[in-house]
């Protein structure tokens, strides 16, 4: 089959579940016997280079403006496509980039449509105009894939006139020949300031208010006099003047805990690992902002920590559950609790038996589960089903 991925988020980039997402499946395509290839926005600090030595073809799609004019674009590349190859699936990784679909089905009626639906593009939902435009774009696909069954759930109670049928849940996966258990020596530690036989609590995520981070930091002081080597790591792309950065290091101050909280902007693809596998613990206890609709789709953190050995803490929000099953691959906290963080904290903390069996049934449920492989080859089932 010939597959075509059209995509605004593709490495390199910094972080972000979606490029993530169409990165595996793009690996994986070419394995099961499929021509693909990557349509990615044209940005000009983007090497689409880095994968010429990929099995896919990765393309640049140009365009002035393409947040207003999308649908124009991403609609005369598919129709260049399915020019040469009329029978193309294609997949796109943000419902926005369907949009033209509707109107090429009726040329190309042997083509169709996968649609990947990560959470907050449809939570942010509120013009009658977007929720329209996002059911004829439901409404002319062939499978929406949802990577929580709280996406999917949000889209079938906000369509329940149309036909959901092809609504499905699919989790996101992880690339396991990339985030793996490694040893981490004092050297790695010493590039990223952290300090040496401490005990790291981890959040690796895009600074911003819904990720709570906060709610960590309120935590320390407690996990701290417990176990004073305790030092959380708060990793991820963040601008340099920026109010919530700015809140969060206020409040390390305010708490006197210059010492044991350490910021990193940005971490490249070939230390991600490393952090993981140094950390006690991976935290991302996510709160929903319901003014905004800002929710977690799923956390595919969670699982890249697990792969590493880590053992997870997130919150019942949103697509997390998904994502970490509690006392299975992590604990479940509610959100806004610092009190609950710093008890499920000290609990993997105190008890090394308990917290190497967290990461042993997690690192098993990433492999029996959450492989690109396994998640593609259910991807097309659903498709044909």
């Amino acid at each position: 089959m010939n597959i075509a991925i059209i995509t605004g988020h593709f490495p390199p980039s910094k972080g972000g579940g979606i490029a993530e997402w169409a990165l595996g499946v793009a690996r994986e395509l070419p394995k099961l016997g499929h021509n693909t290839s990557v349509y990615v926005t044209y940005r000009k600090n983007r090497d689409l280079s880095i994968h010429k030595d990929e099995k896919f073809d990765c393309k640049p799609m140009y365009g002035r403006n393409w947040h207003e004019f999308h649908r124009l674009y991403a609609g005369y590349y598919m129709w260049k496509i399915l020019k040469d190859n009329p029978d193309t699936i294609f997949i796109t990784t943000t419902w926005g980039m369907a949009k033209p679909f509707k109107f090429l089905k009726k040329r190309f009626p042997r083509s169709r449509m996968i649609v990947v639906a990560h959470g907050l593009e449809i939570t942010r939902l509120k013009s009658k105009r977007e929720l329209k435009s996002m059911t004829e774009v439901i409404s002319h696909s062939d499978l929406i894939l949802s990577v929580s069954r709280f996406t999917r759930d949000e889209i079938i109670n906000r369509l329940s006139q149309i036909n959901t049928d092809h609504v499905r849940f699919l989790p996101n996966g992880v690339d396991t020949n990339r985030f793996f258990q490694c040893k981490v020596d004092d050297n790695f530690l010493r590039k990223y300031n952290l300090p040496i036989e401490s005990d790291l609590i981890l959040t690796l995520a895009r600074i911003i208010k819904r990720k709570a981070h906060d709610d960590v930091i309120r935590a320390m002081p407690d996990i701290i006099s417990e176990f004073p080597k305790s030092h959380y790591v708060i990793a991820g792309p963040h601008r340099k003047k920026d109010a919530y950065l700015n809140f969060l290091k206020n409040l390390v101050k305010d708490l006197s805990l210059e010492e044991h909280v350490t910021f990193i902007d940005f971490i490249p693809d070939e230390d991600l690992k490393k952090i993981y596998s140094a950390s006690k613990v991976y935290i991302m206890p996510s709160r929903t902002l319901h003014e905004t609709g800002d929710s977690e789709g799923f956390g595919i953190t969670f699982l890249e920590a697990n792969a590493c050995g880590c053992p997870v803490i997130g919150s019942y929000e949103g697509g997390i559950p998904d994502a970490v099953e509690d006392q299975v691959n992590g604990l479940l906290v509610p959100s806004d609790s610092p009190k609950d963080i710093s008890k499920s904290v000290r609990r993997l903390f105190s008890n090394e038996n308990y917290r190497q069996n967290i990461i042993k049934k997690g690192m098993e449920r990433v492999s029996e589960r959450f492989t690109w492989e396994k998640l593609v080859i259910q991807m097309l089932e659903m498709l044909d089903s």
